[in-house]
């Protein structure tokens, strides 16, 4: 079940109709990856032909779209919050937090916040459905995935898949172009 938060009533109909072509272009990502269709996969994520971190990426497509399906996620408008006034245009994001370890030895970044909730800055998609659903896949690869923000540049998202594909498979914006691959 997916519920909006805080949006008034044009931008909760732009949500809904955001997230009905989010949920048929993700299963279509999906059935892709599951069938070996890999054409997006390998410009995206892996343009060496060699398939590195096929499961990794299969693996959280398949997280996401089935999060979508069957765990209660929240979008909340952030719009004038303190995070939205301090990024200048940041459209979604996940509350990261670190978690300390023993010494520090486990340190790592997760996840933090209530559930899943997905903040987002509606005003910055310009009334754009397609644009506004990566957006939310993309912070569901954050919150389902574990991914990061190593880049936003679409270039750079396509040398890593050529070059660095281990990077690729953990940058959240190389989700979001990978479902666009599915929006048509």
């Amino acid at each position: 079940m997916i519920k909006f938060e805080g949006f008034t009533v044009p931008e909760n109909q732009k949500l809904i109709a955001s997230v009905m072509i989010l949920k048929t272009a993700s299963a279509k990502a999906k059935a892709a990856l599951l069938s070996g269709n890999l054409i997006h996969f390998r410009t995206w994520f892996d343009g060496t032909g060699k398939n590195a971190h096929l499961m990794k990426v299969s693996s959280i497509v398949k997280e996401i779209d089935d999060a979508m399906r069957t765990r209660p996620i929240t979008f909340v408008n952030a719009t004038g919050n303190a995070i939205d006034r301090g990024e200048k245009g940041l459209c979604g994001y996940v509350w990261l937090m670190r978690n300390r370890g023993p010494g520090d030895k486990f340190s790592k970044m997760i996840h933090a916040g209530s559930g899943m909730r997905v903040l987002l800055v509606p005003r910055t998609h310009g009334g754009r459905i397609g644009d506004l659903a990566e957006t939310m896949y993309h912070e569901l690869s954050h919150k389902v995935g574990g991914t990061k923000d190593i880049t936003y540049d679409v270039t750079t998202c396509k040398q890593n898949a050529l070059h660095a594909p281990q990077k690729a498979a953990l940058n959240a914006e190389n989700y979001n172009r990978f479902l666009g691959e599915y929006l048509q």
